[in-house]
């Protein structure tokens, strides 16, 4: 049980772990005594214990229902769906993951992080080792008992010139992992990083078998098994009995991806998919007033963004590009196309639901002379720009449907091509000139900026390279004197905001939509379906 020394726990508040052992008491009977006074024993006062003991005895009235199915709606899927995890790129592959394979961490509602397969974690006083010792006991969907040999196979997977994680950036800090015994290991860093087990708990560091090479399927110790993979076409995992927790409460799990948006809310609303991935904004009223139907929304951090490649042409021409940044309706684009649910963005990926937000940096707006002026200097007059685009998330066209008509007033001329989102990521992203991206949110700003905008990143859109900025984006990670930190992290989102090149106008709530039978729901704020964390969690309230 954590110890409450600063705050009265609540049951939106607790995690997982304590939450569940709650339920657990609950469940075997355990007095109202008993409870309080193990509460108080951890900190909590007398009036804080008593509503978390009345509060938990309601959420145990609404104990998940074994069995049934439930079918989610992403909206992307191709070719490159993937069951390797150092290789996952969208958010059907972020959710799949979920579903089949599990973490040393896991991280909760309020971004911090609490023990998964790890049941202990450790570190010296300086952050530079950390000791995770193994849960004992937990078996892969094969029958094999996970050891510390599964950790350090997979943590090396990250690790070395070689690698193709997408998110070796993360942990690049790493020198060694270490095998200490078979249920213990230790991460031997070349310098500081306190936020190493949050990154342990995002999306690519899920444990594999040791030895793991075939991704034709996926051999896990998540709470369900792979029943069938088809990439672009659909997933659909099965209970497996042998789940080392509670959850996995489904006989069955599908998820597939529909690209167009009206298809996707006309599959949630007829019935077809109990549940579905970025609601239109035009469509919340509607579904609101649908019998049955419940919005899923979480506040975020994540944006859709315009990356211009600074190692092509046009798009590397500076002041073509800081024109583009100046002609976004970014009001517009929040209130009118977002109807509200998100903020205006500023070119720099942080903003208020990060904790190293800087608030310093000027709001840029929609300036026609601004941009005027900077389109004059680039030269490029009148001659067609492509622009690529598609529906990765709500507003990913419309920003540059706005920008072409803007240009138009200037004298530019976009010339905005509209392509299925359907294996998008694997064939268009990162390879156009110029082209839309989708981000979701990330536990902190360093491994958001690490991910994204470090030099040698692998997500590296606009392939800006700034060696101060590496620096002072690796140093940060030691600083603990909250002024010096703060005004580093201001550097580095002004350097972005400054030099990256990037238009982005907005940041973007995660807006999804579920049957209302459809419990166990997430709200971590990482992605959508509860940041890809609800596999473990959900079930159907209608089960018989």
């Amino acid at each position: 049980m954590t110890l409450f020394k600063r705050n009265d726990p609540t049951l939106q508040t607790l995690s997982h772990s304590d939450r569940e052992l709650l339920l657990r008491m609950n469940r075997q009977g355990a007095s109202r005594r008993q409870v309080l006074g193990m509460l108080m024993g951890a900190g909590a006062t007398f009036a804080a214990s008593n509503a978390l003991f009345t509060g938990v005895a309601r959420a145990a009235a609404e104990t998940p229902k074994v069995g049934g199915r439930l079918i989610m709606a992403g909206d992307q899927h191709g070719p490159n769906d993937t069951l390797d995890p150092i290789l996952a790129t969208s958010a059907v592959d972020y959710f799949r993951m979920r579903m089949f394979y599990g973490s040393l961490t896991r991280l909760t509602d309020t971004l911090g992080y609490e023990p998964e397969l790890a049941e202990e974690i450790m570190s010296n006083d300086d952050a530079t080792e950390w000791t995770f010792k193994i849960r004992k006991g937990v078996e892969f969907h094969d029958g094999k008992t996970l050891t510390a040999d599964d950790v350090i196979y997979t943590m090396n997977r990250h690790m070395g010139a070689d690698s193709v994680s997408k998110s070796a950036s993360l942990v690049s800090m790493v020198k060694e992992w270490v095998k200490v015994n078979d249920y213990e290991v230790k991460a031997v860093l070349d310098s500081p990083n306190a936020d190493l087990p949050i990154a342990l708990g995002t999306f690519h560091f899920k444990i594999l078998k040791d030895g793991t090479t075939d991704f034709s399927t996926a051999i896990g110790t998540g709470p369900y098994k792979v029943k069938e993979f088809k990439p672009g076409v659909r997933t659909i995992g099965a209970r497996y009995e042998n789940f080392w927790t509670e959850g996995g409460y489904l006989d069955e799990l599908e998820h597939y991806g529909i690209g167009d948006s009206v298809s996707r809310l006309n599959a949630f609303l007829a019935g077809d998919v109990d549940a579905m991935v970025n609601l239109p904004p035009k469509a919340i009223k509607q579904v609101e007033a649908a019998e049955g139907k419940e919005i899923w929304a979480l506040v975020s951090g994540a944006y859709v963004n315009i990356a211009p490649r600074l190692d092509m042409n046009p798009s590397g021409n500076m002041h073509m590009w800081k024109a583009m940044q100046q002609l976004q309706d970014r009001q517009r684009l929040v209130k009118g196309v977002l109807k509200g649910q998100g903020t205006l963005g500023n070119d720099q990926p942080i903003n208020k639901a990060y904790f190293d937000y800087c608030e310093d940096i000027p709001q840029r707006e929609l300036d026609p002379d601004k941009a005027k002026w900077h389109w004059d200097k680039s030269g490029v007059g009148s001659t067609a720009v492509p622009v690529v685009c598609s529906e990765v998330a709500p507003g990913a066209v419309e920003q540059c449907l706005f920008m072409q008509r803007e240009g138009k007033k200037i004298g530019a001329n976009f010339d905005v091509k509209k392509v299925t989102t359907d294996g998008y990521w694997g064939a268009v992203w990162l390879k156009e000139p110029i082209a839309v991206s989708s981000w979701n949110m990330r536990p902190t700003a360093n491994i958001h900026m690490t991910l994204a905008f470090k030099s040698d990143a692998a997500w590296n859109e606009t392939r800006w390279s700034n060696e101060k900025f590496d620096q002072t984006l690796l140093a940060v990670r030691g600083v603990t004197d909250p002024a010096k930190r703060k005004q580093m992290y201001c550097d580095l989102q002004t350097m972005i905001h400054e030099e990256n090149g990037m238009s982005i106008p907005m940041h973007r709530n995660y807006v999804d939509a579920a049957a209302n039978y459809v419990k166990g729901r997430t709200f971590v704020p990482l992605n959508n379906f509860g940041g890809a964390e609800s596999p473990v969690t959900l079930w159907r309230d209608d089960s018989a």
